[in-house]
């Protein structure tokens, strides 16, 4: 069973470096939408800065299927 599905907007890196750096930013992001639900929330937009600089972009979402039974 699958538990957490993570799309990344492609924001077209030169190098590989900047590219994982950029990907672990948005990890970082995820992390506290999915922290900050509990488990009620199990979908959405991860919010954040783009590699161009611009605040309140899209760089990807995720799809969480909750597996355990109680809270």
């Amino acid at each position: 069973m699958t538990v957490l599905v993570v799309t990344f907007v492609d924001q077209a890196f030169d190098r590989k470096s900047a590219e994982v750096n950029y990907l672990c930013g948005v990890l970082d992001a995820l992390k506290k939408e999915i922290g900050r639900g509990q488990g009620t929330v199990t979908s959405g937009t991860i919010l954040g800065v783009n590699a161009a600089g611009v605040a309140n972009t899209s760089l990807g979402s995720w799809t969480y299927t909750p597996s355990a039974s109680k809270p």
